[in-house]
């Protein structure tokens, strides 16, 4: 094996045995008071906690390390005491976010047992928004533990409510209208019963956590009901824009049933225009069924469109027809309605010169057998 080799696997080996010998921390009897949310800039704030050693490798703490202590609370305060085989060593009194102590005086032969005990104290932050900040933090180069503590802004929750208030109030709009459109909106209108209800306990309420809870609920409630509205919008969308489409083949049906106008080349741009709504809506419900509320909303208008100049353009037809009975019946023999009907009513014009003629022939005759007879 090459001199390279042994000093690499050398290298390993002791890397892995500097890891398995390095001591570790832990942290226990966690206790932090007041338990709930804290007020921004008013909440007194206590924490205490035990800092555990477990030797390995010889000493309770590597020399070489630091054990970092710290808190986003303000004014914090840090009272450690060093318990070394069950005696208690009080160490200086700390002040501020950090606390740094030096390996070396952590570091002990492994056969002592060690523990560092502390108690902190300290005031919740002044924040200009709703945020969750670190009460402490225990460190060194391989662990770490934190704890947090919501701060409330009572500022924000009272700027809050109004805001809540315009965007319920909109919601509530929006329901009243697909309300009216024949749309069930029974489940959307009970999520805003319930946030409308939140909204006036968090405004009546003098607990700050309380109210901060109940405007999370709220927030919740309109992020589920803005997207239950896109939904009812897309369903009525789609339930729109199928009206002119039904009314359309109402009318083609009776083209070419009543009317035997199948082949009418009039009849041929409706049923494409017709057809054309028809594949939008389909597209409309496929998205929908997706999730895609927004492009199916937008296809089921392009279809509403399409379908109303489907059904303005078979309406004219109709009252064409209707208007013009010769109408229907010529394009039924080929599509030449009007040259047809224009020929029949001349024909019916010189039938009825013929008969006069004839009548005037017949009677010319009578009289002149009078005349002879005389």
């Amino acid at each position: 094996m090459s001199r390279y080799w042994k000093i690499l696997i050398v290298c390993i080996l002791f890397l892995g045995i500097a890891q398995a010998a390095s001591a570790s921390i832990s942290v226990s009897n966690i206790a932090i008071a007041p338990s709930g949310d804290l007020i921004s800039g008013q909440t007194e704030v206590t924490a205490s906690f035990v800092v555990n050693f477990n030797p390995s490798g010889g000493e309770t703490f590597s020399s070489s390390d630091t054990l970092q202590l710290s808190s986003d609370l303000n004014d914090a305060h840090w009272n450690k005491v060093l318990v070394i085989d069950g005696v208690d060593n009080p160490q200086p009194i700390d002040i501020g976010p950090n606390v740094n102590i030096n390996g070396w005086t952590l570091s002990y032969p492994s056969s002592k047992s060690l523990s560092l005990e502390v108690s902190l104290e300290g005031t919740a932050p002044q924040v200009s928004q709703s945020k969750e900040i670190t009460v402490f933090r225990v460190a060194d180069s391989s662990n770490e533990v934190v704890k947090t503590k919501n701060v409330i802004n009572p500022a924000e929750i009272a700027a809050a409510i109004p805001s809540l208030k315009s965007e319920l109030a909109s919601i509530k709009s929006t329901l009243d209208q697909l309300t009216a459109d024949g749309v069930d909106t029974s489940a959307a209108m009970a999520k805003y019963n319930e946030a409308m209800s939140n909204v006036q306990k968090a405004e009546s309420t003098t607990n700050y956590s309380n109210a901060q809870t109940y405007i999370s609920q709220v927030q919740s409630a309109i992020t589920d009901l803005q997207k239950s509205l896109k939904q009812l919008q897309t369903s009525d969308a789609i339930n729109k824009a199928s009206v002119p489409i039904d009314q359309t083949d109402e009318i083609i049906t009776y083209f070419q049933v009543n009317k035997s106008m199948s082949s009418d080349p009039r009849l041929a741009p409706i049923i494409t225009k017709r057809e054309r709504a028809a594949d939008l809506l389909v597209d409309a419900r496929d998205l929908s069924s997706q999730g895609n509320y927004e492009e199916a909303t937008n296809k089921a208008n392009e279809a509403l469109s399409k379908g109303q100049e489907a059904l303005s353009d078979a309406q004219t037809l109709k009252t064409e027809v209707d208007s013009n009975p010769l109408s229907g019946v010529g394009n039924a023999l080929g599509g030449a309605g009007s040259a047809i009907g224009g020929v029949l009513i001349y024909i019916g014009v010189i039938v009825l010169i013929v008969v006069v003629a004839v009548v005037g022939v017949v009677l010319f005759r009578r009289r002149r057998r009078w005349d002879e007879l005389g």
